[in-house]
């Protein structure tokens, strides 16, 4: 799973390789943890094996990352020392075998940090991930969706006696192409969710994205509108094929804009404030992360917080947020594709630094950018759906949460949808597993995928609606 963070593309990505042999022969895998920060830390793989040719290769696998199989090359062996670089990451390493463990030090770029390895592979701890046996049933199922000649393969998770009055909900993931889990990190959220609703006697559908698993179609080029037509059929499947009466939508981060999207088609009936709804429409809305501000917001926001956390100076990230402001109002107002000069112009009165250089490239790969999905959210708004959406909703916020942050866009939220149920959890980040910093590096190194107060209100919500 390769799931978009709304990050920009200068976002640390911290791949270290590290290792020694006693002899060329240097098979099998060894296994150590970087620290990057004194609260971030990445379990790191590294896979050596001799080939046809007789020479050594080596493979890093970072499964916090869901990073796997990055080629190297080993510049160097002798019968206790080892030389080796990863081109694609701009890193080396030189280290030396001390009482059969590997110790050495990594650079990539200013960075330099030690590193221990011992001998066999990571298994990632993920107590939340359900087993078998279950105390539910699942189906898979496919759907249609005519419109896009895309067809959706999920799973519905069933409840013991269920009827066609028990509550139902449709989830919808994030940004970026994912599977019907959601899985990130090898954190299994929807799967997660699907268990304990079931548990509590809620069904549920979720499914892989269009292009994605074994869902049909072309994500690559889909916007928020196309994935809502996604989430509109099977919506549509569950009420009228299912027949479950009360059906709602749970959508993470652009998940949630979509169940707004599709809210919002949600109509008062004249003079009476109630709703009618029909097999497209949600009885209810789960919004977690939900973004209330428009796109460019968002992403600016980001920017500026990874340049932050990349402890860049504040006049360099005052800079690079107002170029970026002007481009993307330039992308929106004007031409999707900006020209080089207007980037230089806009750029004119900065410092000749080396950060000033960089930062000047990643403005012209966005503003170069035709990627449909980044055009389209980057001018969108969800004001009008999230005001005009009136079946019951809960909206959920991380203290700590990065991407969509709570305080850029909580009282937004609050002032559109005056009665929403909207709730800010202390420490939580994106992926409302409790963090310490809600960096995204984080995100892999914790065991909890979500939390489980998250789930017991998520619970409690849908069992308080009232099927309209």
């Amino acid at each position: 799973m390769r799931k978009r963070f709304l990050m920009m593309a200068f976002t640390a990505i911290y791949f270290v390789i590290c290792a020694t042999a006693s002899e060329k022969d240097i098979s099998g895998a060894w296994s150590g943890t970087l620290k990057i920060t004194p609260q971030v830390a990445l379990n790191l793989v590294f896979n050596f094996k001799t080939g046809t040719d007789g020479e050594a290769l080596v493979t890093l696998d970072s499964p916090d990352q869901g990073a796997y199989g990055i080629a190297g090359n080993v510049n160097l062996i002798s019968a206790d020392s080892v030389n080796v670089s990863f081109k694609r990451i701009g890193l080396s390493f030189a280290g030396r075998k001390q009482n059969g463990k590997i110790i050495g030090i990594c650079s990539q770029g200013a960075m330099k940090a030690n590193l221990e390895l011992s001998p066999g592979t990571v298994e990632l701890k993920r107590p939340q991930t359900p087993q078998p046996p279950y105390p539910y049933t699942t189906k898979e199922i496919n759907i249609n969706n005519p419109s896009d000649d895309v067809i959706l393969s999920g799973t519905l998770t069933l409840p013991k006696d269920y009827t066609t009055a028990t509550p139902a909900v449709v989830m919808i993931s994030g940004s970026g192409l994912q599977n019907r889990d959601e899985e990130i990190f090898g954190h299994k959220p929807f799967a997660v969710i699907a268990d304990y609703l079931a548990r509590n006697g809620i069904a549920s559908f979720r499914y892989d994205d269009r292009g994605y698993g074994k869902s049909s179609g072309n994500g690559t080029t889909a916007t928020t509108e196309d994935f809502a037509r996604d989430a509109r059929c099977a919506l549509e499947y569950v009420r009228m094929v299912e027949n479950f009466n009360n059906v709602g939508l749970l959508g993470h981060s652009e998940g949630a804009t979509v169940a707004f999207m599709l809210g919002a088609e949600t109509k008062k009936k004249a003079q009476e404030d109630i709703c009618v709804i029909d097999s497209g429409k949600p009885d209810f809305i789960i919004a977690i992360g939900a973004q209330a501000v428009r796109g460019d917001s968002i992403l600016i926001d980001q920017s500026a917080t990874l340049l932050q956390q990349g402890n860049m100076p504040d006049n360099i990230v005052a800079d690079y947020v107002e170029a970026l402001h002007n481009i993307y109002d330039l992308k929106i107002t004007k031409s999707n594709e900006v020209p080089i000069d207007s980037i230089e112009a806009l750029c004119k009165n900065w410092s000749n630094t080396p950060a000033h250089t960089a930062l000047m490239v990643n403005l012209k790969k966005i503003a170069s950018d035709t990627n449909p999905w980044v055009n389209f959210y980057i001018g969108f708004s969800p004001a009008e759906s999230i005001s005009t959406t009136c079946c019951p909703v809960f909206v959920l916020y991380g203290e700590r949460d990065i991407q969509v942050k709570p305080e850029l866009n909580m009282p937004q939220m609050q002032r559109l949808s005056p009665k929403a149920q909207i709730k800010l959890y202390p420490e939580l980040n994106h992926l409302f597993q409790h963090s310490q910093t809600g960096a995204v590096q984080e995100y892999g190194t914790i065991e909890e995928t979500i939390s489980t107060e998250v789930l017991e209100d998520i619970v409690d919500f849908i069992l308080g609606v009232q099927p309209q």
